[in-house]
């Protein structure tokens, strides 16, 4: 799938970003507007299953390690509303177990930093 057919898809999304690392949150809030319909951002995962209840969100991108609630434990919420739900894990290490969990989830996975050629590669992966 090129880049181009991936924008033309991606275009009509709404993508959700939840990471605990304000720095990392700002850089996103630049580029995923580009990328998607609508964005959201949360700094956990309890505030992420509340924004997917909100709204209706076709993308999550999600860190792993984060306070109050972990990625897997915020995926597994959603997932028990939203089956479909495509998913893209973001970590700054190797966390092999998680990433395993992930996995089982259906979800992509990207060590940051996140390059653009990376993150077409994973939205390639789910769809």
């Amino acid at each position: 799938m090129t880049k181009e057919e991936i924008k033309s898809i991606i275009k009509n999304w709404n993508v959700l970003f939840v990471d605990d690392e304000e720095f990392v949150v700002e850089t996103m809030k630049e580029i995923l507007p580009i990328l998607f319909k609508d964005s959201y951002y949360a700094v956990n995962g309890l505030d992420g299953v509340s924004v997917c209840k909100e709204h209706k969100i076709d993308l999550v991108m999600t860190d792993l390690s984060m306070p109050k609630m972990n990625g897997i434990d915020m995926l597994k919420k959603i997932k028990e509303f939203n089956q479909d739900i495509k998913v893209i894990c973001v970590s700054g290490h190797n966390e092999s177990d998680l990433m395993q969990q992930a996995k089982q989830l259906g979800a992509s996975f990207i060590i940051k930093p996140i390059s653009s050629a990376e993150l077409y590669d994973a939205i390639e992966e789910i769809l």
